[in-house]
């Protein structure tokens, strides 16, 4: 799904001709895979007719964009949605961050662009906490921001229809990148994926010169820190350390075959034009652009802890369990996303802005892991075969009708936390020191969130009274000279300990 009038404005009549070619050779790649691809323009009316929705004409027509997405899953129901073109083509929808204050210096996003909306059948709103029931597979594949040559885009869209699936090894490798700060929580991460090996690189004092081998991998994980307008991921030392050296560089990436990323970086799939940052684009960009298959990313800043596992860490891990064990790109992240939602008893704000803020930059149907006849790979298989990717089966729609019941039971049970319910702070800064062990800053800015209650979570509650429900405080502790700049939750239930989590941007 693109707009071709703004695709036609962007590239010219030539180039939109080069990119319809191309959809037209990826359909017919398609075709043999079993799948039947159709091209919806967003501001054609007589494509519009064709699902029974009305035509948008400005790429911004959030509204329009959404309904009209609506309507092509209540007339078709498709295995697959992607949205061809970044930004400028197919609008994100700006969510309300609920861990915003005002105050930069807390959270510094006020919106989350993303593309969640779209996975979840819920009706049109900003507030993130209604999309925790997506059920359908949607992925983007984006076009450069403020560039008008769609070379990017022509060369991701013959990657699909070239593309190939292996074999699973066992074990399978892994090209994995931490901060040296975090490396603890990136080695628990990796501890966590199926059959995989490889060791876990840290920077400083490893890349960003790293050799075509260990980018040979099909699975990069990298746990890195990230920044707008940057085309780099970065790495730390110690958390008292802010020279942070370059783990990885856009400009060193090799040519790849199909590589599958899974980054906890902040704004590690934020669309940005490359004149931003010298004329370079972004990793995410390059990754796809030299080769990759996708690239699995958040839009805005990230969070996880330094020594376990919550939030970015957990959702990327998910993402690579599920393309671990054969799913599609995009199935693997409607799993993934269903799989975090259910693992919670109730969401807080930060799991909110993570379901939000991860998106996936390529072609959904994308298979690149493949198990070998007979399932699980022998141990110690070492030898890569390459095949085509599976045809679709009566167990695909089997898989995708279960989905959809998943998706919709985790809307009607997973209460969701909203600052709303709580506008002033439900805890006082002695009362956090003590549950957290050690002393914090004395300018703290501590928010409480309490759950959100509609008639269909009602029975999710348990009869609890609305004053008992799960409650959240979050202390936002400001970078010091000895500390990066973090959050301090505090998850509170009836009938347990208060959990206290600490973590910090990624």
């Amino acid at each position: 799904m693109t707009n071709r009038a703004a695709a036609r404005a962007k590239y010219g009549a030539g180039g939109w001709r080069q990119i319809r070619a191309a959809v037209t050779a990826l359909v017919k790649a398609d075709a043999a895979r079993g799948i039947t691809t159709r091209l919806i323009a967003l501001d054609s009316a007589a494509d519009a007719r064709k699902v029974g929705a009305a035509q948008i004409s400005a790429v911004a027509d959030v509204a329009g964009t959404k309904a009209l997405i609506d309507q092509i899953f209540t007339a078709w129901d498709p295995a697959y949605l992607m949205l061809l073109g970044g930004p400028e083509l197919v609008c994100l929808v700006n969510l309300q961050n609920p861990l915003w204050t005002g105050d930069p210096q807390d959270d510094p996003d006020q919106f989350i662009p993303s593309d969640l909306p779209y996975a979840c059948p819920t009706p049109l709103t900003f507030a993130a906490s209604a999309y925790r029931g997506p059920t359908r597979v949607v992925s983007r594949m984006p076009d450069l921001t403020g560039v008008h040559d769609c070379g990017a885009l022509l060369t991701q869209l013959d990657l699909a229809a070239t593309a190939r699936t292996m074999i699973r090894l066992s074990p399978e490798p892994v090209f994995a990148v931490s901060a040296k700060v975090w490396q603890v929580s990136t080695r628990k991460s990796i501890a966590g994926l199926p059959d995989v090996s490889g060791v876990v690189n840290t920077s400083p004092a490893e890349g960003p010169s790293w050799t075509k081998n260990q980018f040979a991998p099909r699975l990069h994980f990298v746990n890195c820190h990230g920044a707008e307008f940057d085309p780099d991921w970065y790495g730390q030392a110690t958390p008292s350390n802010w020279n942070l050296p370059t783990a990885l560089a856009a400009k060193n990436l090799p040519g790849l075959a199909g590589q599958v990323v899974a980054a906890e970086c902040c704004y590690g799939s934020a669309h940005w034009p490359p004149s931003a940052a010298g004329g370079q684009a972004g990793l995410a960009m390059t990754y796809l652009i030299n080769g990759a298959a996708g690239v699995f990313a958040a839009t805005t800043v990230a969070y996880g802890p330094a020594s376990t596992n919550n939030y970015a860490d957990v959702m990327c891990r998910l993402f690579g369990e599920e393309v671990l064990n054969g799913a599609s790109l995009g199935r693997a992240v409607l799993a993934a996303r269903q799989r975090y939602v259910a693992g919670q008893p109730f969401i807080d704000p930060t799991d909110v802005k993570t379901l939000a803020q991860f998106q996936l930059l390529g072609d959904p149907s994308a298979v690149p892991f493949q198990m070998p006849d007979g399932g699980s790979p022998p141990a110690g298989r070492r030898r890569r075969s390459v095949v085509d990717p599976p045809k679709a089966s009566a167990a695909t729609l089997a898989r995708r009708v279960t989905l959809t019941a998943v998706g919709t039971a985790l809307d009607q049970t997973i209460l969701a936390s909203t600052p709303e319910a709580l506008p002033q702070a439900a805890i006082d800064r002695e009362t956090l020191v003590g549950l957290v062990g050690r002393e914090l800053p004395s300018d703290l800015a501590i928010r409480s969130f309490g759950t959100e209650r509609t008639e269909r979570t009602e029975r999710a509650a348990g009869g609890v009274p609305a004053e008992r429900s799960p409650r959240v405080h979050v202390a936002f502790v400001p970078a010091g000279r000895q500390r990066p700049p973090s959050l301090v939750l505090v998850r509170e239930q009836p009938g347990a300990d208060p959990e206290v989590r600490v973590v910090v941007r990624r």
